[in-house]
């Protein structure tokens, strides 16, 4: 964290939250306690002279509520004076989470602000509670204090509580009106509803116009949205030859605005418009043009050639011919559940429920001994309170669903789930090795043949998840435990989810999330791809590719796409990490028609063994010393948590 003496700067009072939006999560975070174990995985030789940050505390996730798109969009305007709407208009013309935004969703937000006043003295931001509102202020003058210390002050024109619009996060300061204020506010339901409607109105019309495209009738739901995204936008002036009759052409267009004349022997044969393809032929074979396209116009176009829509998709005449996956299932039966490979009839009562193995935002996880056989498993306990009150009850559910779908040696098992008034209770896996997070932070860094052991099986794992059409959306060294033996299990699927074409859910941790999640674009399972990537420079880092303690810069760093590498790094693995971290999805690693084993055959996998592997005969590079069933030794100690939790009847999960 930064110097608190330079918010009292006032060229950064309107930044405050660089150093404070955070500070919450960093104080209530346990810093993690390095244990002595059999391991040799950094690097030898000179250290590079990469700025490595202090990142010992472990990350915890951020979710805004569940969005469903669609429904009708009704603009709101909140009439405001010519000053006010100058004034707005150029904090969001500097702001990040508004300079991503096209004209119109701009000004749709500048007329949803509204105005709020306070008196002196008056609370407007209370630390620790859940933000909902993005600020700033009209008159007057505010402090802000972070744990009853004063940290500097708001005046005119400064914003504050920017990531509020983005998830539903505990505020990291204090902010109090020191005199009569008058501030505007955004709230995120509002911000979200924007974004939404305009980046889901441009791809959903792209995907309209491309199921209008006979050539393109065999596509899915989610290869339409694939292809809409990966799409290029060009803009022709009027009286310009977009292709030319007699030429070689392999470019597919659709119209996105204007209007194109078709010409043909220099006769004008027609006019097209918005909505309108022309040059599918291209998509089959390089076609010849039989006719000219001018812009009869100023045009915008969206444009994908043969090469780039064969590497995302495949030949038009494979995916004619492809068999059909079958129905995804998303509602479980209590048969379902049962006739799961990895369910156990074990009842909640017949278990001794012993020590905290970790701590997350709703709960704990505890090691249970089932009191007939002496078995230990992991029991995940998620308070029902708090998420309700966070509004997360579709992604527990989620949570559940997904991993009565999987059955893989590298994802945690779910044995059963149980629920009381207070709690939701899944019954897991027992993997007792210690969490990666911890060897890592201890090691410093792994070296690339480690880094290769503890990502293979990751990707394995994407490739069952998302043959299902399962999306992940949390991947991170915390997330991911080793067993006994060494070998890595996928846990925690509290923001995974079911996803045919794409989810509009801004959820993830900061140092991981793709640049379409925070975009509030829509995504799909390339952003797990795009996690892939930010963990291996991780493993073989220290830290992330994208680092700030201030997650709005992480953000900014992340849509700026300036990826560098410690010296250290091989060719492969920079190549590996150049492609997965692709800012465009549709041309990212993983994401095109040949799925994962673009990054299994990828050059810094070759001479690895996968099948040995699978089959658990190679050697890890960390083996973690477990001296019986039950032996916490390999996790941090918690205390136990003595607060009772208040009873919550206003959900209850069918189970």
């Amino acid at each position: 964290m930064g110097n608190g003496s330079s918010v009292a700067n006032a060229a950064e009072i309107s930044r405050y939250k660089t150093m404070i939006d955070d500070l919450n999560t960093k104080i209530a975070n346990l810093e993690s306690k390095g244990k002595s174990h059999n391991m040799v995985v950094k690097d030898s030789g000179a250290e590079d002279k990469f700025a490595r940050p202090d990142k010992k505390n472990r990350r915890l996730e951020v979710s805004a509520e569940a969005k469903k798109f669609g429904g009708s969009y009704e603009k709101k305007v909140n009439d405001k004076p010519a000053d006010v709407v100058k004034q707005i208009s150029a904090v969001t013309e500097t702001n990040l989470l508004f300079t991503n935004l096209g004209e119109q969703e701009r000004q749709d937000c500048v007329a949803a602000f509204y105005q709020v006043k306070a008196k002196s003295g008056e609370v407007v931001i209370e630390q620790g509670d859940v933000g909902h509102n993005f600020y700033i202020v009209k008159e007057g003058t505010l402090g802000i204090s972070v744990n009853n210390m004063h940290y500097g002050q708001l005046t005119d024109g400064q914003p504050f509580g920017d990531l509020a619009l983005l998830y539903n996060t505990p505020r990291a300061a204090t902010v109090k009106a020191e005199t009569d204020v008058v501030l505007y506010a955004l709230d995120r339901e509002s911000y979200q509803a924007i974004c939404q409607h305009y980046k889901g109105q441009n791809v959903g019309d792209t995907v309209d116009f491309l199921k209008t495209v006979k050539t393109l009738n065999m596509l899915k739901a989610r290869e339409f949205v694939r292809l809409a995204g990966a799409m290029e936008e060009e803009k022709h002036a009027a009286g310009s030859t977009i292709i030319l009759q007699g030429e070689k052409g392999d470019f597919f267009y659709v119209i996105r605005d204007g209007e194109v004349s078709v010409i043909q022997d220099g006769e004008t044969t027609a006019t097209l418009s918005s909505s309108d393809v022309f040059g599918e032929k291209a998509l089959l074979t390089e076609d010849t043009r039989n006719a000219t396209c001018q812009a009869k116009t100023d045009v915008t176009l969206l444009s994908i050639d043969r090469a780039n829509f064969t590497s995302l998709l495949g030949e038009v005449e494979e995916l004619k011919n492809r068999a059909d996956e079958g129905e995804i299932k998303t509602d479980l039966t209590p048969e379902d559940v049962t006739k799961h490979k990895d369910f156990k009839e074990i009842q909640f009562t017949d278990l001794d429920v012993k020590g905290t193995l970790g701590c997350g935002a709703f709960g704990r996880v505890k090691l249970a001994k089932h009191k007939q056989t002496g078995n230990c498993f992991a029991l995940k306990c998620l308070t029902k309170a708090d998420i309700v009150s966070n509004n997360l009850q579709e992604h527990i559910v989620n949570e559940r669903n997904v991993m009565l779908e999987l059955s893989h040696p590298f994802i945690l098992k779910l044995h059963n789930s149980y629920k009381d008034t207070r709690y939701v209770y899944f019954l897991l896996e027992l993997a007792l090795g210690g969490e990666l997070f911890t060897f890592l932070r201890k090691a410093g860094r792994f070296n690339e043949k480690a880094a290769k052991f503890y990502a293979a099986p990751v990707i394995l794992a994407f490739e069952l998840m998302h043959s299902k059409s399962i999306v992940y959306r949390d991947l991170k060294p915390e997330n991911l435990i080793l067993d006994e033996k060494g070998y890595i299990k996928v846990v925690d699927f509290g923001l995974a989810k079911v996803v045919t074409d794409r989810t509009w859910t801004l959820c993830g941790t900061p140092d991981y999330l793709a640049p379409e999640i925070i975009l509030s674009k829509g995504h799909d399972r390339a952003v797990d791809y795009w996690a892939t990537g930010i963990l291996i420079y991780e493993m073989c880092a220290g830290f992330v590719p994208y680092y700030s303690d201030d997650p709005m810069e992480v953000y900014q760093l992340i849509l700026g796409g300036d990826l560098k590498f410690p010296s250290h790094f091989s060719r492969p693995c920079m190549d590996l990490c150049s492609k997965l971290l692709n800012q465009n999805q549709g041309k990212r690693l993983g994401n095109m028609k040949n799925g994962v084993k673009d990054i299994i055959k990828h050059k810094w996998f070759a001479g690895f063994d996968w099948a040995g592997l699978m089959k658990r005969e190679l050697t890890p590079p960390i083996q973690p010393v477990v001296k019986s069933s039950d032996d916490m030794s390999n996790f941090d100690e918690y205390p136990e948590d003595e607060e009772v939790v208040a009873e919550c009847v206003d959900w209850d999960p069918d189970l």
